[in-house]
């Protein structure tokens, strides 16, 4: 049977991101729509996961600082992309307000256009 080291000083910082998506104009739930959580780079963004909207238009989305870090960061630069299922293009894309340096717990709320989206 193989042993594995325990490496004590190795431990991932973790992170949440909680939030809700609703329609703009009436503020109903958003259920069904696929959130995604990017960190913003230079080269290439990572993906740091993604969940469902509940039927409260409720997502959780939790990562380790393993998903992003690097030499010269150590908190991500969040955005997120709102989808509908089975869809590529996102209904809404949040890159234009990055949350630079975010904190371990953020906090979302994010309107898609009225019409789109399940309902």
């Amino acid at each position: 049977m193989p042993q594995f080291l325990r490496v004590p000083w190795i431990r991932w910082q973790r992170f949440r991101i909680t939030g809700e998506v609703k329609r703009q104009g009436d503020g109903r739930p958003c259920p069904g729509l696929r959130v995604a959580a990017f960190d913003q780079d230079h080269i290439q963004d990572d993906f740091l996961g993604e969940t469902m909207t509940n039927a409260d238009g409720h997502f959780e989305i939790r990562f380790t600082d393993a998903e992003f870090k690097d030499l010269v960061e150590a908190q991500p630069d969040i955005y997120l992309c709102v989808f509908e299922p089975g869809q590529r293009e996102p209904l809404v894309d949040t890159s234009y307000a990055v949350r630079n340096n975010a904190s371990n717990d953020e906090y979302f709320e994010i309107e898609i256009p009225a019409g789109a989206g399940s309902d």
